[in-house]
């Protein structure tokens, strides 16, 4: 009797929790119509600290960050949003006019085909969705072995066979993207500067040599930790050390 208790309440709790972060983004959508940015602002905030990820609101956020000048934070989020959604158009669209406002052009270095292959096959879609498209693969083929063992025609047999085979190969194939993607998901970092000016130095110290300068919303990518320090790599392949404080992970 108890359990059935603690499972009434801890739904009637979620059910609860999701109207309060219905309404509260309801109430956020209008204040950013009626152009009251920062109030629209505060109750986005507020449905992020109850854990929301949700590609709607961080697409949101940017709009009205970005509406306040709020360079850096702006490409925050809509970087947050493509993580979840990387094909949406309008947040690609934001995003890149949001990315004329840097200071700083980098020039990204030309790529392999190995780098090319990841980033326009195995990260053109999100490991959730490889995974999802390796089920229904899965189901196809159990679908077309089952025709394939009950059918009484060669011809059909034949069909069947050849296609349950298809969809198999693509099950792995789904799979070791759904693998693949992952592990590179996990393994790369990336991260928004958010000083209007950062140093990058030479060393994890702060009598090393700077190498060259960032401004606020510049994208990079973090190789390595040490104390309060992360070492970064630009597009154009150039390194150095940053404070951890001057820049934001995604």
């Amino acid at each position: 009797m108890k359990k059935v208790y603690f499972i009434a309440v801890l739904f009637l709790s979620f059910f609860a929790n999701a109207q309060d972060v219905d309404s509260l983004f309801v109430k956020a959508n209008k204040f950013f119509q009626n152009e009251q940015y920062t109030q629209a602002l505060q109750l986005y905030k507020d449905i992020e600290k109850k854990n929301v990820a949700s590609e709607e609101l961080y697409f949101n956020m940017a709009n009205a960050y970005f509406k306040t000048n709020q360079v850096a934070p702006s490409i925050y989020y809509y970087e947050k949003a493509l993580q979840l959604d990387p094909d949406d158009e309008d947040t690609l669209f934001n995003l890149d006019y949001a990315n004329r406002m840097i200071i700083d052009n980098i020039e990204p270095l030309p790529k392999s085909l190995g780098q090319k292959f990841r980033e326009n096959v195995i990260l053109r879609f999100t490991y959730n969705t490889w995974a999802i498209m390796a089920v229904v693969f899965a189901l196809l083929f159990a679908l077309l072995f089952l025709l394939y063992h009950f059918s009484n025609y060669t011809s059909k047999k034949r069909l069947f066979f050849i296609t349950s085979i298809v969809s198999a190969a693509l099950v792995l194939i789904n799979v070791f993207f759904a693998h693949q993607n992952k592990s590179i998901s996990d393994s790369t970092k990336y991260a928004i500067i958010f000083s209007q000016k950062a140093d990058v130095k030479s060393a994890p110290t702060l009598s090393s040599e700077i190498n060259f300068e960032l401004h606020e919303g510049t994208k990079v990518k973090v190789v390595e930790s040490l104390d309060n320090w992360k070492k970064i790599k630009l597009a154009d392949g150039n390194t150095g050390w940053i404070n951890a404080e001057d820049m934001k992970e995604l």
